[in-house]
């Protein structure tokens, strides 16, 4: 590991970030990457307790609308401090004297990193080339260990970081149609994923009211669940 790749995971690690990862993006599309050859990708995740939560009350989302506050919501709130620590980390690494590029929603509204509704670089295609799960047929990334409960961040940057490239893993979903059967609005069509794949391919983004079932219901999410409780 180089020094530039312990600085970075110690300054986000006193940010209790759990995963942190170095990925070559240098064969993305200029669009995707901005001209950067590294990312940072960083996250947490979700507690068991959380996930058994919102796993036993068919209204969690519901109930939160019904009272417009989102404030105590695990998954929300990890992931706003995802966003917020990308930006801090793309500062701490600017005052450094190189260059970055926050992935905050925040960031990319304002510097018109969206094509519509949808990330030039999404998080979860960064999470792929680094090794850390498919995605499954609820559009999520799910991994072995954690299911879908990871929250994401992550900074683009030209310090000369090293970096990995992972091969995009095998689909682990096989027959499972659970999050399907989870999903009201019928919002999921049950496609398997493939590198390139379009989002649209696999859900209609404009039916999925993000109620959480498709993530907390995953048999990959319930076991990690189960397994910690």
């Amino acid at each position: 590991m180089s020094i530039f790749n312990e600085t970075i995971e110690n300054e986000l690690k006193q940010h209790g970030i759990e995963f942190i990862h170095f990925v070559n993006i240098s064969g993305l599309a200029e669009k995707q990457n901005r001209g950067f050859s590294s990312a940072v990708l960083f996250g947490v995740k979700c507690s068991p307790k959380y996930l058994k939560k919102v796993s036993d009350n068919p209204n969690y989302v519901l109930d939160m609308v019904a009272r417009n506050n989102f404030d105590d919501d695990e998954h929300y709130v990890r992931e706003m401090d995802m966003y917020r620590i990308s930006d801090l980390l793309a500062e701490y690494i600017e005052k450094n004297g190189y260059k970055a590029y926050s992935l905050s929603d925040d960031n990319q509204i304002a510097t018109n990193n969206f094509e519509g509704n949808k990330s030039m670089l999404p998080l979860k295609t960064l999470a792929i080339f680094a090794g850390r799960g498919w995605i499954g047929k609820n559009s999520l990334l799910i991994n072995k260990e954690y299911g879908c409960a990871q929250v994401w961040g992550a900074v683009l940057t030209d310090v000369p970081l090293n970096t990995d490239l992972n091969n995009p893993l095998t689909v682990q979903c096989g027959n499972c149609l659970t999050c399907l059967e989870f999903c009201e609005p019928n919002a999921l069509k049950g496609t398997v994923w493939q590198l390139g794949m379009e989002r649209e391919e696999i859900i209609d983004v404009e039916k999925c009211s993000t109620c959480l079932k498709c993530m907390v219901h995953c048999p990959w999410t319930q076991r990690y669940m189960n397994k910690e409780l």
